[in-house]
């Protein structure tokens, strides 16, 4: 693993000096240090078929909103703007005993680009490009580039790392970009909004009173280079990150899960599909399936809207496209079969949706355990879960009386 960060306000860009009190790394700081720790889930590469060292952290549900565009314009001359540019989506997820339901809007950036000579604007959505440069930023941040910063106007999380670095992330899963692409993800991810609105009840508690949340923000709150021209990769780059991503570091509001394996994946379906799993099937085992409909995973993931129709080209359409992401998952050694079942209307017999149902394979199962420790190690430690009364998970039959729990 990469040495934790050292800066101090010194070799901050010149950008931030005059609005800083003091930076802590995470060596200094706790919740930091929490987010950086990965020693319990470091396995040698002889025993690992897929190098599972490639360790990074995903934010519990905030990482499967539909927070990317997946089809339509995602760049555009500003003088084409369609009529609407904001993209709303529909919030309905159950995690960790958690419904979250709700709705969010994505509003896309304005970026600057030399064309032939001239300065043209463009709008930008959120799209694959930018999830992708997101999911390295979080795994430079997991590796421990990341430090408090100590604004006179607040406290902010920031990755601070080279452009180098971050093309270095992108290039070890199969996802090199030239500089001027991954510099304009970035300003592509300072600049687009993102505003929410939802309701969270806990199902486990009923005396416990449903919360409500809404806020606006971007999906990084700031952005900073530095350095001299032709430098390229050795540009300093500092990213702030957004106030609910902060509150779920401080929170411990995020899991373990291992970046090669999921990004790896040359299709975005496939990428998400992976990384909801280490979010939804933490106690995978032998014998133990997941479910889900292709409708509401297709809407979740942001291929539909909730309220489009579906017609029966669509429909096959959508199935072809989450077959081919079932053989990524089996290629890829995450499970070992799937089945798929017809759900159709009751008048006309006509097929209206598919349940699929995944069989996990045992190096998935195994990869869940050792998460699974990692997380309730970290858990311990924040004083989230008290040491004499925290499970320890060594057996497929420990997992499965947690289950039936």
């Amino acid at each position: 693993m990469s040495n934790k960060v050292n800066i101090s306000v010194e070799n901050l860009p010149d950008t931030l000096r005059g609005q800083i009190h003091g930076v802590e790394s995470a060596v200094d700081n706790e919740n930091l240090a929490l987010f950086t720790d990965n020693k319990d889930v470091r396995v040698p590469v002889e025993n690992a078929r897929h190098d599972l060292r490639a360790y990074s952290n995903t934010f519990n549900h905030y990482d499967l909103w539909g927070r990317f565009v997946r089809s339509g314009h995602k760049k555009l001359p500003v003088e084409e703007a369609p009529g609407r540019t904001i993209v709303t989506r529909r919030i309905s997820e159950r995690i960790d005993g958690i419904q979250y339901e709700g709705e969010l809007k994505i509003t896309p950036a304005v970026v600057s680009t030399k064309q032939q000579g001239e300065e043209k604007e463009f709008l930008v959505w959120p799209s694959d490009r930018e999830e992708k440069v997101e999911r390295a930023l979080i795994r430079l941040a997991s590796k421990g580039k990341i430090v408090k910063i100590n604004f006179k106007s607040g406290i902010q999380y920031a990755v601070v790392f080279s452009m180098n670095e971050l093309a270095q992330e992108l290039k070890s899963v199969g996802q090199s970009m030239p500089y001027p692409q991954i510099k304009e993800a970035l300003e592509a991810l300072q600049g687009s909004k993102l505003s929410f609105k939802y309701s969270a009840k806990d199902t486990k508690n009923t005396d416990v009173d449903d919360s409500f949340y809404e806020s606006n923000m971007n999906f990084l709150s700031s952005l900073h280079f530095s350095g001299k021209k032709g430098q390229g990769g050795n540009i300093k780059c500092v990213a702030c990150l957004n106030a609910f991503v902060h509150n779920m570091i401080d929170n411990l509001e995020y899991k373990g899960y291992y970046f090669n394996r999921a990004q790896e994946l040359k299709r975005g379906l496939s990428r998400w599909m992976m990384l909801r799993l280490y979010h939804l099937w933490r106690y995978a085992a032998p014998g133990k399936t997941h479910h889900f409909r292709l409708l509401s995973i297709m809407e979740k993931y942001g291929s539909i809207t909730g309220d489009e129709e579906i017609t029966e080209n669509k429909l096959k359409a959508l199935r072809r496209d989450m077959t081919t992401t079932m053989k990524d998952l089996i290629s890829k050694g995450v499970i070992s079969d799937y089945t798929i079942d017809n759900v159709k209307e009751d008048k006309s017999g006509k097929i209206i949706d598919y349940v699929y149902e995944m069989f996990p394979t045992d190096d998935f199962c195994e990869e869940m355990l050792s998460l699974n420790k990692q997380k309730k190690r970290l858990e311990i430690q924040s004083g989230k879960r008290l040491a004499d009364d925290a499970i320890v998970i060594d057996n497929e039959e420990d997992i499965v009386q947690i289950v039936e729990d």
